[in-house]
């Protein structure tokens, strides 16, 4: 077998949510490939914080900024200095004029669902326009690449449904825990921030994920009196909004922004927590409830397509768009008995090993070979 120069643009590796699928995608394929050989693009910065063992794969410093110009222009250059076979970009930023063979990796296509400047803090007209631009890259990058994987079932329906891609160009590979964070979970002695029940919430704000909404059902006074809110994320473009909507609605007693949180915190966090609680209107894959179900901690979650597809009837569902309904789901959530919390969270627990980084790493490999 032929032995093939493959490519991986891993820039975006220190960010979350792509940043952990890198991570953990190029280790296993380092454990489990010692003959291809590798190209893996990083930021200088980044160069010292990931090694791997296998000499097959090399790091390689490049300091070219996702979404902007500089990509777009220099990236095909650089890449094909390297003579590569196949290039694999994990996020949908493939450049316009790059000749060669590539792989993409799309984690959903929000973008397809986010038509208003509220996604935004850009001038709408501003806005408009980068949007345009990156469903350009996207069309393009469906229709030219060789191979497309996808993070779940109801992504890969998307994709065919908006863009007629052919159902057998389109593969799905889901996400899995950290192997980080599974390793400190089974050693941490939790750390109790807050001295109340509260709900998590873990990750961004953008708008489709619904925070508001929620937000406004901890106005309710027969949630206050029992629960409160702690929303875990990078405190950067949306969360200043959600802020000052606490402000307005004086929640500041019910409603607390603990930041970023590392993994040790949140691990912490959702071992105190009461439930997770997950308002989105659309997800990728949502690995906030695979951390909370793998730590005992039960998710209340928005019933949209891909959490139904993940998880089954194993989480408690509401639906999104009814702050009512919300509200029932979090008394309900309250009331039960411990036991069967117990119950719900070991039911969804037998569905954790479904999902593997060893499983996507070697079914994408099968795909980096067949090309």
């Amino acid at each position: 077998m032929k032995i093939k120069r493959l490519g991986f643009d891993a820039r975006l590796i220190g960010e979350t949510g792509v940043g952990r699928y890198i991570k953990n995608l190029l280790l296993c394929l380092s454990l489990i490939d010692p003959v291809n050989l590798y190209f893996i693009f990083l930021k200088s910065n980044d160069l010292p914080k990931f090694n791997f063992r296998n000499p097959n794969f090399h790091k390689i410093a490049l300091d070219v900024k996702w979404h902007t110009l500089g990509e777009q222009l220099l990236l095909p250059f650089i890449l094909q200095k390297y003579k590569l076979d196949l290039v694999h970009f994990p996020y949908f930023n493939v450049p316009l004029f790059y000749p060669g063979k590539y792989l993409v990796t799309v984690h959903d296509l929000i973008i397809d669902h986010t038509r208003t400047g509220r996604a935004t803090t850009l001038p709408f007209p501003i806005y408009l326009a980068k949007r345009l631009f990156y469903k350009l890259i996207l069309i393009k990058a469906l229709k030219r690449a060789v191979k497309i994987l996808t993070i779940s079932k109801s992504t890969k329906k998307e994709i065919i449904s908006h863009y007629q891609i052919p159902e057998d160009k389109i593969l799905v590979t889901y996400d899995a825990l950290d192997s980080d964070f599974l390793r400190l979970a089974q050693k941490l002695v939790p750390k109790k921030y807050y001295p109340f029940d509260y709900l998590l919430y873990v990750g961004n704000a953008y708008p489709h994920k619904n925070l508001e909404k929620l937000i406004m059902v901890m106005n309710d006074p027969q949630i206050k009196q029992r629960v409160k809110l702690v929303l875990a994320g990078t405190d950067w473009f949306f969360y200043p909004r959600l802020k000052k909507m606490v402000d307005q609605l004086k929640l500041k007693k019910s409603v607390y922004f603990f930041g970023n949180a590392s993994d040790k915190q949140l691990i912490d966090l959702y071992f105190h927590a009461r439930a997770l609680i997950i308002p989105s209107l659309m997800e990728g894959f949502g690995l906030p409830n695979l951390e909370a179900v793998c730590l005992g901690i039960l998710p209340l979650v928005s019933d949209i397509k891909v959490f139904r597809e993940i998880w089954g009837n194993s989480l408690l569902y509401f639906n999104p768009h009814d702050q009512d309904d919300i509200k029932r789901i979090i008394i309900s959530a309250l009331n039960l008995p411990k036991q069967k919390i117990k119950k719900l969270v070991a039911k969804a627990q037998t569905r954790i090993d479904r999902f593997s980084w060893q499983k996507t790493a070697k079914d994408t490999l099968l795909q980096y070979q067949k090309i």
